[in-house]
């Protein structure tokens, strides 16, 4: 009989354990009811640490209407816009607005922009209630939605840009009517002047209108603004002038 085996095969079955018991260590099998949900939920965690947002994100969360992040002064690092709720209105229903641009330094968010001109209040969207309907940034222009009415609905939007400095609104379109009476639309590039209006009636079956208010019509203009308004006085800022084929234009 040859002895040698006999004390190799103990042996080589202690290598094969060991090497099982390693390899099992360096791949181990989750199991996708139990370890798979804990270790996402980790990593979740670990990617929203609260010291990853601005500190008023974090106390006034609740507070918090809408927000968007994009670059808008085109250095390569993305802001953070936030609109808040404002703690100082006397009534809910008149509550303003706190629209923050937060900007990106050594790591840390710091407030960058501070206004409550660019929102409108709660109370300023009629029987549609809240007119706010969201911001968005897009090619580093901050867009800022409203709309509201009732029977007769309104819509209108805001674009800024940052240039020479501060943020001014380069761009405004507005949507108004009625169904079954008439809906009129205009934008209007307050860079370059250039606007663009239609009107069309909006006929339906089995229903009189209130009034007459004509055919269809569409008018493509020029009017340059001497001065652009700015994001800081969007609020006390108006402005009306009439296209050259007697349309009323708003901002």
């Amino acid at each position: 009989m040859n002895y040698k085996y006999l004390f190799l095969a103990p042996a080589l079955f202690l290598i094969s354990c060991v090497s099982a018991e390693a390899e099992s260590t360096n791949n181990p099998q989750i199991d996708e009811t139990t370890d798979s949900v804990d270790l996402s939920e980790e990593l979740i965690a670990e990617n929203v640490a609260p010291s990853q947002l601005p500190a008023r994100m974090i106390s006034q969360a609740d507070m918090i209407l809408g927000q968007a992040d994009g670059d808008l002064d085109k250095d390569g690092i993305a802001e953070k816009v936030v609109v808040f709720e404002s703690l100082e209105g006397e009534d809910e229903t008149e509550m303003a607005r706190i629209l923050i641009i937060y900007k990106q330094e050594k790591g840390e968010w710091t407030e960058w922009v501070y206004t409550d001109q660019a929102i409108l209040h709660s109370d300023e969207g009629g029987m549609m209630g809240d007119p706010f309907d969201g911001i968005a940034i897009t090619n580093g222009i901050l867009i800022v939605n409203h709309w509201g009415g009732s029977s007769w609905k309104w819509s209108h939007t805001d674009k800024y840009r940052f240039q020479d400095d501060d943020f001014y609104l380069i761009g405004y379109s507005s949507n108004y009517g009625k169904p079954c009476e008439y809906w009129e639309d205009y934008d209007y590039n307050l860079s370059t002047g250039d606007c663009v209006f239609n009107y069309e009636p909006d006929v339906c079956e089995d229903y009189a209108p209130d009034g007459d208010y004509g055919p269809k019509r569409e008018e493509k203009f020029n009017h340059k603004m001497k001065k652009l308004p700015k994001l800081n006085d969007r609020r006390s800022f108006e402005y009306t002038f009439k296209s050259p084929k007697g349309e009323e234009i708003y901002l």
